[in-house]
């Protein structure tokens, strides 16, 4: 479980757009979680960072949008529907979806657990250390994003603590930069 931390603005949906394309180029099973944007955003995000067909159900999305803001969602079969102030809703997306898969090895990309966040406050904790972490404990991994700021800084410390790595992105000079505050695989560093 990897947590990307970062100002809003600094590319963190970016990266997590980009880590789906190549693990579904890799033919990797992705359920891409959509918490500020719905499904067809994703999807247009994901093609212009050079996704192309996918097989079916190699990518199924998680749409905590619509809902959330009162707008009418569409069904399609590869999108099950949740509200962000009710992680619970997520959580039985989540293994909804996992199910539906019925393989290990998955990758969810969470984008972003700033808005849950902003609902739910420090509950989002224990959403991480159940939901998030047995997912990732159960032979999948888990990219996380969530805007540095939103909330108290214990809290942040307390997501940082209960990922296996964290990288805290920033803007410097007009380049986006990565800093490894810690990994399972990669030494800490700038990049």
């Amino acid at each position: 479980m990897i947590l990307l931390v970062g100002p809003p603005g600094a590319g963190k949906s970016t990266f997590c757009q980009q880590v789906a394309v190549q693990s579904l180029a890799m033919d990797k099973p992705i359920i891409f979680v959509t918490t500020e944007y719905g499904p067809s955003e994703a999807e247009q995000a994901l093609r212009e960072r050079g996704l192309r067909e996918v097989e079916p159900g190699l990518l199924n999305l998680v749409n905590a949008y619509h809902q959330t803001v009162g707008l009418s969602v569409s069904d399609r079969p590869d999108t099950v529907h949740a509200r962000c102030e009710d992680l619970s809703t997520i959580d039985i997306a989540i293994s909804k979806l996992n199910e539906r898969m019925g393989r290990k090895g998955v990758l969810l990309v969470f984008d972003s657990l700033t808005s849950p966040y902003l609902f739910s406050g420090s509950e989002i904790l224990r959403f991480m250390r159940i939901t998030l972490s047995g997912f990732a404990a159960s032979g999948n991994a888990v990219l996380i994003c969530i805007d540095e700021g939103c909330g108290k800084p214990e809290d942040l410390v307390a997501m940082m603590s209960l990922s296996q790595g964290v990288i805290k992105m920033e803007t410097e000079d007009s380049r986006r930069v990565l800093n490894v505050v810690k990994h399972p695989i990669v030494e800490p560093g700038r990049v």
